[in-house]
């Protein structure tokens, strides 16, 4: 009939009683809830702790290339071992960690990032990891060197840290992973690093 009011609907009433009922069983709300909270937690755990993880590995590339950087006499594998210690030590990591340092400079066009000629003075590295050729440099790592001048060299370090989550993969989808770092810095109280017995480079 015109005018007379419709009756809510079944949905609607049941909608509208089951919004404002307050009578619930604790037990069952927390077998919904502690699964999805438990998952949480372990899940953040293991994202912070990747980060943290990246961050000590990132610091610990810092901090041996200045030590690097400060070296006005020649080093050798005695020396490069104990940085690798060291290294070790500020990243909390496993022995599985490598530190590869090569000195290069910029032998031709020095002034054109995509042309120039860079030149490696030595490479050498912990744990049997190879070294590098001047070839490898400049076909692999052109881009990321920064620019210098002909006659001048920037000490690269590069290092690895070895990533194991601390829970299953499977739950939180944080999987282990090798964290690879490269930095540069310039030799500061000389003009370049020079490697045992080595003949220090002038050119």
């Amino acid at each position: 009939m015109p005018g007379k009011a419709r009756k809510p609907g079944f949905v609607r009433r049941f909608l509208h009683g089951f919004l404002h009922r307050e009578d619930a069983s604790l037990s069952v709300e927390a077998v919904l809830v502690l699964p999805f909270m438990l998952w949480a937690f372990a899940a953040l755990f293991s994202y912070f702790d990747v980060y943290r993880a990246r961050a000590l590995a990132m610091k610990g590339n810092y901090a041996i290339a200045d030590l690097l950087s400060r070296e006005t006499q020649p080093i050798d594998m005695t020396y490069l071992r104990g940085i690798e210690t060291v290294f070790t030590f500020i990243t909390e990591s496993d022995p599985d960690s490598w530190i590869r340092v090569t000195p290069v400079r910029c032998k031709t066009r020095c002034t054109n990032p995509d042309t120039r000629v860079l030149r490696r003075d030595w490479s050498r590295a912990t744990d049997g990891v190879d070294q590098l050729s001047s070839w490898e440099v400049n076909e692999y790592y052109r881009d990321i060197v920064p620019m210098i001048a002909r006659g001048e060299r920037v000490i690269m370090v590069e290092s690895r840290v070895a990533y194991e989550p601390p829970i299953r993969p499977s739950v939180t989808g944080v999987t282990a992973r090798d964290l690879l770092d490269t930095s540069f810095t310039r030799p500061r109280f000389g003009p370049q690093l020079c490697w045992g017995n080595l003949r220090c480079l002038n050119d």
